[in-house]
């Protein structure tokens, strides 16, 4: 696990890795399966030195004064990674260099099949599942199933959906598959039910989604089709498996109304389940899957989970859980409190060999334990009476400045090696920016060589989509595609115990590796802390709805909102279905639920009516449910909408931006104020008076920047300004972003990362329908209206002027600008475009860095030409379609 990193790294050569290895042709036998000594590999660099193989094109240098037909000098050699050697008395004999004359032959797995069980398949009478349903779960290569899996899935009453489920199992064990045939199943045999599947991020759900749609591909539910003339009132249900993604502020192309699988965020869920309570629907849902179950404990997220599954529990209407996870260490208090049956499995497909790298040292740790006493033993300071304990492997030291570093020597190397012997590595980093310069680095010490033939296709073929994006993609990328990286440990702060497990968990592909391999680098100040964390037990998933965390105000004004509660004896018997009751004192609880209600009342959020003293929502609590705020958040959004109800400036779209930018302003970094003022000042008059209406004051900002002061955040005043600052900052940024200005130059221009660009780009898209609900349920129609345009203008990332061409598939942001500069201004336009002449004009959407030649601008073409047909495929069913509109209306 690297941390962060110490400096850029260098890149001597002018054309990339990629550009390079187009221009090679090689004859060199696959060796995937075959984790070779990295003394062969080093033999890479020896054969071929850099500067005789390759030769650069450099352009003439005009009016210079240089003389042209002098030839240009070689360039600095190429990046070395070390070698990676046995260690001296280890035990391991084989020489530097060498090569098994075979690949060895394969671990042969332990794992029993269906001919020795037959219940180890799918296709058993025991599990009923539909034949297409199989069909499509072995072409995606599932064609049996583990001895856990079996056992669990066959649980009394969980196949009929009568029972409950809780179980834990290693990451890559098997756990989606159980969820998945339960959830199926459920619908396939009950087709007027519907489904919802939680995942914690918006990735997981469009991975998820592509997933399920290819599970349910063909499959029909077990639909009874009737005789008798349909009611007109009733629409008759469709024996297609409708699947639908429901995350931020997507428009799904299902809506929830007519889908029978929602796969949704955490938030997403929670309001779907909000909305079917309110209407009285609820009864048509029959599973809800939790995955990551452990995510309870998160206090900003998680919660929402519990407030889910607690609604379910206090409703009781036959409504089956599912909730999984890879790091649950109390499942048995889960399962209780969810009423459930529950499973822990450890059995993992894949072994994984465990390595702790220290100071250019490989030590062997087949346990937390004796990764623990390794690490004591490191840094004992009497080595005489703790003596150090013995290394398997050396990794050389590099005289090169960049891998001075032992730690970073040591990825380097680790990386390569693991790369040139066919087989993938996930390095986990400290920040975003430590992946990209660890990436570009491990990509520079890489062997010009060192893939096949197909392997080199493939990624060429995913560097040129990736460079027929309508910004294309930056230089660092092309290097970095050949590895694959992840980010880790969050920032300064050591990653928890169960986030370490995962992390680890990730080794080993079940079907591609017999074998995973850890290693986990350190350096000496982090040694004795990451050894206690490996042997630390995981922490119990407790209730965030406890009074530090605050979470059983927004739980209790969700169910007076929703009209699941209106007395106080249903408030108790909410509060009683909740993980809360299981863990803490209940005269406590009774207390917490007392205050938390008075704090409502006096935020006039809910009121009691005269009649027996029953609680209901205002009108201003039923909005802030209905946008997904938190009670304390939506008060906020309520001062912020009525001033700008007072005052709204409507000759600029600064305070629209700034109305859509998340009031969530924890974790966003740091403000430049230089930039925040240089921002400030070029606003025209609509713009600054926007600003001064929400609060900002440029001679504070001034005197901030001359003074180089930071915010007080204190006393509530002071939070309060703080996040108005903040939420200014941001929507600076997000005006740039809906006016067409790519993510890396609003992250150079705001000092921000850009993974935190990207990060509101995404989070303010369902932010902002929030704030839609938000003026609907309030009454502000025209508000309401304003927003909506605008929220048009988000999802393109484009102004107004292209918003009716973005609808078009492919086309956003800066492609809608191409096509509008080269006259292709409306959605006929394009219809009627042949896609070869689009291709020219989407390659100008490219950056002028990426000139391409030969087989690799053809590629690109190629990817182009394919977009352009959707494109105008695309296009022409849009025109149709406002054409019939228009003679609707006629």
């Amino acid at each position: 696990m690297a941390t962060s990193w110490p400096g850029a790294a260098v890149t001597y050569a002018p054309a990339t890795s990629v550009d390079i290895a187009q221009n090679q042709k090689y004859n060199v036998q696959a060796l995937a399966g075959v984790k070779r000594p990295y003394g062969h590999v080093d033999s890479f660099h020896h054969q071929r030195p850099f500067h005789q193989s390759l030769s650069f094109r450099q352009p003439p240098l005009a009016n210079s004064g240089v003389d042209q037909q002098k030839p240009p000098a070689p360039p600095p050699p190429r990046l070395q990674a070390s070698c990676i050697l046995p260690a001296e008395g280890s035990g391991h004999s084989r020489p530097t260099g060498y090569v098994p004359p075979n690949p060895l032959p394969p671990i042969i797995s332990s794992t029993p099949g269906p001919s020795q069980n037959p219940l180890l398949t799918l296709r058993h009478s025991r599990y009923d599942l539909p034949t297409k349903l199989l069909d499509n779960l072995e072409s995606l290569g599932v064609r049996s199933i583990y001895p856990w899996q079996s056992s669990c899935l066959l649980g009394r009453g969980l196949l009929s959906g009568e029972q409950n489920l809780v179980y834990t199992a290693p990451t890559g064990g098997g756990k989606s598959l159980v969820a998945d045939v339960l959830l199926l199943k459920k619908i396939i045999e009950n087709p007027q039910k519907k489904s919802i599947l939680v995942l914690p991020y918006v990735a997981l759900v469009q991975e998820k989604l592509k997933l399920l749609r290819a599970l349910t591909d063909g499959v029909s539910k077990q639909v009874e089709l009737s005789d008798e003339p349909p009611n007109p009132t009733w629409r008759r249900p469709s024996p297609v498996i409708r699947v639908a993604g429901f995350f931020g502020g997507s428009r799904p192309t299902v809506q929830w109304a007519d889908c029978d699988v929602a796969v949704c965020t955490i938030e997403k869920a929670n309001s779907l389940l909000n909305s079917a309570i309110e209407e009285g629907k609820h009864g048509e849902i029959a599973v809800v899957v939790l995955d990551e179950l452990h995510m309870i404990n998160d206090e900003h997220r998680g919660y929402l989970m519990e407030l889910l599954a607690t609604k379910l529990m206090s409703l009781d209407c036959g409504i089956q859980i599912v909730g999984m996870s890879a790091t649950l260490p109390n499942p048995q208090l889960l399962a209780t409190w969810l009423k459930s049956k529950f499973y822990i499995a450890k059995y993992r497909p894949i072994p994984i060999e465990e390595h702790l790298v220290y100071e250019n040292e490989i030590y062997p740790t087949a346990s937390a334990k004796e990764f623990f006493r390794t690490a004591s033993q490191l840094t004992a300071e009497d080595s005489i009476s703790t003596p150090r304990p013995q290394a398997c492997r050396t990794i050389t030291k590099s005289d090169h400045k960049d891998l001075g570093n032992p730690m970073i020597n040591a990825v380097v190397a680790l990386s390569v090696e693991t790369a040139v012997s066919g087989h993938g590595a996930l390095v986990f980093c400290s920040s975003r920016m430590g992946v990209e310069r660890t990436a570009v680095l491990i990509s520079d010490a890489m062997p010009l060589d060192c893939c096949d033939h197909d392997a080199h296709a493939k990624r060429q073929d995913l560097i040129a989509s990736l460079r027929a994006l309508p910004g294309g993609f930056e230089a660092s990328f092309s290097k970095t595609i050949l590895v694959i990286l992840n980010g880790a440990r969050m920032g300064r702060d050591l990653v928890g115990p169960a986030m370490l497990r995962q992390m680890r968990g990730r080794a080993g592909r079940k079907g591609k590796d017999e074998l995973g391999e850890t290693f986990l680098c350190c350096h000496k100040p982090d040694l004795e802390a990451v050894a206690e964390l490996l042997e630390a037990e995981l922490p119990p998933v407790t209730s965030c709805l406890t009074p530090e965390k605050q979470g059983i105000k927004r739980a209790l004004l969700e169910i007076v909102a929703i009209r699941m509660a209106s007395s106080r004896s249903a408030v108790d018997q909410y509060v009683q279905s909740s993980l809360l009751w299981h863990t803490m004192d209940r005269q406590i609880v009774f207390e917490m639920v007392e205050d938390s209600l008075r704090d409502l009342l006096a935020n006039e959020l809910i009121q009691t009516t005269a009649f027996e003293n029953c609680l209901e929502p205002t009108k201003l609590g039923m909005a802030v449910v209905a946008s997904g705020l938190s009670p304390e958040d939506g008060v906020f959004v309520h001062s912020e909408l009525r001033r700008a109800l007072e005052s709204f400036v409507m000759d600029g779209d600064m305070h629209i931006f700034y109305l859509f930018t998340p009031v969530q302003t924890a974790g966003l970094g740091e403000i430049s104020w230089l930039t925040f003022r240089n921002q400030v000042d070029s606003l025209d008059e609509s713009g600054l008076r926007a600003l001064q209406l929400v609060g900002v004051n440029p001679a504070f900002v001034n005197r901030l920047v001359n003074s180089g002061a930071e915010l007080k955040e204190n006393t509530p005043d002071e939070l309060r300004l703080a996040r108005i600052y903040r939420r200014a900052y941001s929507a600076f940024q997000l005006r740039d972003l809906c006016n067409e200005m790519p993510v890396h130059e609003v992250s150079l221009k705001y000092s921000v990362p850009r993974g935190q660009i990207q990060n509101l780009a995404q989070t303010c898209h369902g932010f902002a329908a929030g704030m839609i609900k938000f003026c609907e349920r309030m009454g502000w129609g025209m508000l309401s209206a304003v927003l909506e345009h605008m929220l048009d203008r988000l999802r393109a990332g484009a102004r107004a002027d292209l918003l009716d061409m973005a609808q078009v598939a492919f086309v956003k942001s800066r492609m809608a600008r191409i096509f509008w500069e080269n006259g292709l201004k409306t959605v006929r336009a394009l219809s009627e475009a042949d896609p070869q002449t689009l291709v020219p004009v989407m390659l100008q959407a490219q950056t002028r860095k990426m000139k391409l030649q030969g087989e690799a601008a053809e590629r690109v073409k190629a990817k182009l030409l394919a977009k352009a047909e959707i494109i105008v495929s695309s296009a022409s069913r849009l025109w149709e379609k406002q054409q019939i509109v228009e003679w609707e209306e006629e």
